[in-house]
């Protein structure tokens, strides 16, 4: 039953990686498709590429929190929490609401882990939840600070040089925000799946399911709209978009390196009204903002209460 269960986890485990693969490549390259830096093809390539390496390089690093997290070892318990990640992500997607699957999957975990072992790690729970808090806030601040800075340092002389500067630092920060998302979001889904007892040429089965999954992901599960986050916040210039994603990456680098799983997305969405405020006349539109804090913390509290429920409930029955 465990070998059934595990296999179980495996296939679970691979479709939340093409779907979260898919989904957030809009966050990594929608700058540069959408500003025509680069083609469509090549930017969902550059994303592949950049998802891989981080995944190799830092994949490991979300380990201690799996380990914590699914600290019992029960197989059943971690294909519940993918089964559940997988269904709120697709009715999410359905009904077109803005999500984090890094927010809900955890939270799911950890509703499991207290389902599983009674005693909640709240020393380990705080330390996440107040990343989720404050790398948002610092993303914020750090960009409408730096861009409001940097506008008026940038010489105006050479228009077209800083253009063609502009363009290749948009395509480098591209590649190092799907960098981030593959070890830490990415690098968390491949940690809970077990590993599959098979080898080709010394590589086991499961991560050449994660690399075919990613693969998979953003060439099928990528067709909304690429620049949606931007656009329906504020449209920003080459050098807001760089700073932005660069920002809200390089922060996301830094819960990778400590362990904590952090919202690619909530951080770049904070960098975008960062941004947005170092306009000197710009409206920003609150609306979305307050929309996505809200279904934040929301998806935090249903996916602790889903994952509970549904562990005690598999217990009763």
């Amino acid at each position: 039953m465990p070998a059934v269960l595990a296999q179980i986890a495996i296939i679970l485990g691979l479709i939340l990686v093409a779907l979260v693969a898919g989904n957030n490549l809009s966050v990594c390259v929608g700058s540069v498709i959408g500003s025509r830096v680069m083609k469509r093809r090549s930017g969902i390539l550059l994303t592949i590429v950049a998802y891989m390496v981080g995944l190799v390089v830092q994949g490991g690093f979300l380990g201690h929190t799996v380990s914590l997290l699914l600290s019992q070892g029960n197989p059943l318990a971690l294909d519940v929490a993918l089964a559940i990640a997988i269904g709120v992500f697709v009715i999410a997607e359905v009904a077109r609401v803005p999500q984090s699957l890094t927010v809900t999957l955890t939270a799911i975990l950890v509703g499991v882990d207290v389902a599983v072992s009674g005693v909640a790690k709240l020393g380990f729970v705080d330390t996440i939840v107040a990343f989720w808090i404050t790398m948002p806030l610092l993303s914020f601040v750090f960009v409408a600070v730096v861009m409001r800075w940097a506008s008026t340092r940038l010489p105006k002389n050479n228009i077209w040089g800083n253009v063609k500067v502009m363009k290749l630092a948009l395509i480098a920060t591209s590649f190092f925000v799907a960098f981030t998302l593959g070890g830490n979001t990415i690098g968390l889904i491949a940690r809970m799946m077990p590993a599959s007892g098979i080898s080709f040429m010394g590589i086991d089965a499961t991560f050449i399911g994660i690399v075919a999954a990613i693969v998979v992901g953003c060439v099928l599960f990528s067709q909304g709209p690429l620049n949606r986050i931007g656009n329906e916040i504020i449209p920003m210039r080459y050098l807001n978009a760089v700073g932005a994603m660069f920002i809200s990456a390089f922060l996301v680098e830094i819960a990778t390196l400590v362990g904590v799983p952090l919202s690619n997305t909530d951080a770049f969405v904070a960098s975008v009204y960062g941004a947005g405020v170092s306009y000197r006349r710009r409206l920003i539109r609150r609306r979305p903002f307050f929309t996505i804090v809200g279904l934040r913390i929301l998806a935090g509290i249903c996916g602790f209460i889903a994952g509970f429920v549904a562990i005690y409930a598999i217990a009763v029955l």
